[in-house]
């Protein structure tokens, strides 16, 4: 599957500190932009996924959704850790710090974000074992 996802922003370079710092952790590259007033990460399209920021196109203020929320999977939880801190040391806000969750099985490991702009995010891995996590 090919994915493409896009978040409108109010502030460009604002947004583009955060992602640059989150996306670093996740080993996602900064894409060439296609034009200016955008920044994208991930892959090229024609090999899979990307994520795309921008002013929204009919100039109104960029606003987010109730129950929107985009998931990034990490390859740990270390990984999933460092997502969380990066995001909050660029002008992110926490909406839950990385951890296990009582409503999800105990093996998934997830944290919450909202981006400079008030976008949800978060970055999560499966099979987690605290007996082999060394940082939890």
């Amino acid at each position: 599957m090919k994915l493409f996802t896009t978040y409108g922003s109010n502030n460009l370079p604002r947004a583009i500190r955060f992602y640059d710092a989150i996306f670093s952790v996740l080993e996602q590259p900064r894409l060439p932009g296609w034009s200016e007033g955008w920044a994208g990460w991930g892959t090229e399209p024609d090999e899979g996924v990307g994520f795309w920021i921008c002013a929204p196109y009919d100039g109104v203020q960029a606003s987010n959704g109730n129950g929107t929320m985009i998931a990034f999977p990490a390859k740990d939880a270390g990984q999933v850790r460092r997502f969380h801190e990066a995001g909050l040391a660029n002008g992110g806000t926490d909406e839950g710090g990385p951890g296990v969750r009582d409503r999800y099985e105990s093996d998934f490991y997830v944290a919450y974000l909202r981006d400079p702009d008030g976008n949800k995010l978060s970055c999560f891995c499966y099979h987690y074992d605290p007996e082999k996590d060394k940082g939890g």
